[in-house]
């Protein structure tokens, strides 16, 4: 059985859905045949890897909202985080480019450490408030799931992976995907939001 799920570091609802996929595998009794891939999403894909404005601000000007509206839904996000056992802190997150981070998580997968890296890279950012479009920021995370230092200044010096990010993205136009996260299921959507861990374990039952 194979899992793809499109995703960007980007997003507290894919590091929330991550989660609830996790603890539906760790209760199905077949999890040792299923595979997991992560897919590449670019949210955002013209920010520049400089930080910038809050969250906040961003949804402020772009959605029109009013001053401070962001915080009761940040609150809510980071409630929801908190009961997957997760921290977020969303008030003073500025969201930055992602393509780098994205290869890294490619250059992980080829050594199975993919959903290390991406567990690595939504702390960073969502919890840490990191910077996971700086180089050495980047070198310092993969070095903490193990990763060869060689191979992640090589990666990240030249384009490595860039293809597969892109790949990736296109074969997600192609089936569909607008909005992250997205979960496959055998090469089917079974949802294009963050399903509970329960549905998410149903959906592996009717599967197998």
């Amino acid at each position: 059985m194979k899992i793809e799920i499109w995703s960007d570091i980007m997003c507290p609802w894919c590091y929330i859905g991550k989660r609830r996929l996790e603890t539906a595998l760790a209760r199905f009794e077949h999890r040792d045949q299923v595979e997991v891939v992560w897919r590449s999403f670019e949210l955002r894909p013209d920010q520049p890897r400089t930080p910038g404005p809050t969250l906040g601000e961003m949804m402020q000007h772009r959605l029109g909202l009013q001053p401070g509206s962001a915080v009761g839904l940040f609150a809510e996000i980071e409630r929801l985080a908190q009961e997957e056992g997760l921290h977020i802190e969303l008030t003073g997150v500025q969201p930055v480019n992602s393509f780098d981070a994205q290869r890294l998580v490619h250059l992980a997968a080829d050594h199975g450490l993919a959903s290390q890296m991406k567990e690595r890279l939504f702390r960073g950012y969502l919890g840490e408030q990191r910077n996971v479009a700086d180089p050495d920021v980047l070198l310092e995370l993969a070095l903490d799931v193990g990763l060869d230092p060689v191979a992640v200044k090589a990666t990240l010096d030249g384009d490595a992976y860039a293809a597969d990010v892109r790949g990736d993205e296109e074969l997600g136009a192609r089936r569909g995907v607008t909005g992250v996260p997205g979960f496959f299921i055998n090469g089917g959507q079974v949802s294009s939001g963050v399903p509970s861990t329960q549905a998410l374990l149903q959906h592996l039952i009717q599967a197998r």
